[in-house]
């Protein structure tokens, strides 16, 4: 898979603490990472509220209105 290019910024400060505690090279992973887990996260979510609406008559009624 080709990666896309997305280009973040950040204040001075935020980038020396990423740079300290990451490594300079590690950044982009770093952030990818959080950004992957972040999505799968809110997806699960939304997943979760839709099986939890059509399991409760009264959520089911509410949102069909």
């Amino acid at each position: 898979m080709e990666k896309k290019h997305l280009s973040v910024k950040v204040a001075p400060e935020v980038y020396n603490l990423l740079k300290s505690d990451i490594g300079k090279g590690k950044i982009s992973d770093f952030v990818e990472s959080l950004i992957v887990r972040e999505l799968g996260t809110t997806e699960k979510r939304i997943e979760q509220e839709y099986r939890e609406c059509y399991a409760n008559p009264r959520m089911l009624k509410e949102a069909k209105q």
